[in-house]
């Protein structure tokens, strides 16, 4: 089964200090959340919403809300 990440095609660019693109390649180095600075910011992303689902930063309904096949 596809993850969430692989279902749609949908991009996003983010605009990002070179400080903080200097400490994506880092850990792209170490490899703890990817290989590449691309890979290391969509995994950080991604934990950051998880995060923000578990402690209810956002409510249930705008969660279900983006849930929602269109």
């Amino acid at each position: 089964m596809a993850s969430d990440s692989e279902k749609t095609t949908d991009r996003l660019q983010v605009m990002l200090s070179l400080k903080t693109h200097g400490f994506l390649a880092l850990l792209a180095e170490k490899g703890t959340h990817g290989t590449s600075a691309t890979d290391v910011a969509k995994s950080l992303i991604e934990d950051g919403i998880r995060r923000a689902i578990k402690e209810e930063w956002l409510d249930k309904d705008e969660v279900r809300r983006i849930q929602r096949p269109k």
